[in-house]
C-alpha cells in the first residue's frame, strides 16, 4: 500500500468557469518552453483543439490576452505567452504553494486518522 499524499488543487473560478488552474498553468509552463501550442498538445495528451480552447478560455477570462496564437503559413505559426500570462502563472504558483503550505498541518493532523 503506497502512503497517503495531499494534492491540493487551486481553481481561480470566474462566471462558473475556471479562468485558471493546474491544467492551465502546466498549458503555459509547456507553451514557454515549445512555443508552439500543437506540441504542447501533444505533450499533454490532448487534442489541439482543446489546448486551443484552454487558450481561448484564459484570454477570456483576463483583462488582456495570456497567450498570443499565431496561425502557421509561409512564416509558421507559433504561440507567445505574453507578459501579462507569465505574471499570472508566476503569481498563481506562488498562491498555490502557500495554501499547500498552509494546508499541511492540517494534513499532518488528518493523516493519522487515516486506515493504513
Amino acid at each position: 500500500m503506497t502512503e497517503p499524499t495531499l494534492k491540493v488543487r487551486v481553481r481561480i473560478m470566474n462566471d462558473e468557469q475556471i479562468a485558471f488552474g493546474p491544467g492551465k498553468a502546466q498549458l503555459l509552463e509547456s507553451l514557454l518552453a515549445t512555443g508552439s501550442l500543437n506540441r504542447t498538445a501533444s505533450l499533454m495528451k490532448m487534442s489541439y483543439v482543446k489546448a486551443l480552447s484552454l487558450a481561448r478560455t484564459m484570454n477570456e477570462q483576463f483583462a488582456q490576452p495570456l497567450v498570443e496564437l499565431a496561425r502557421g503559413g509561409k512564416q509558421g505559426g507559433g504561440t507567445h505567452v505574453t507578459e501579462l500570462g507569465r505574471k499570472v502563472l508566476a503569481e498563481y504558483q506562488a498562491m498555490a504553494d502557500a495554501t499547500e503550505k498552509a494546508a499541511r498541518p492540517s494534513w499532518l493532523r488528518l493523516r493519522k486518522l487515516l486506515r493504513a
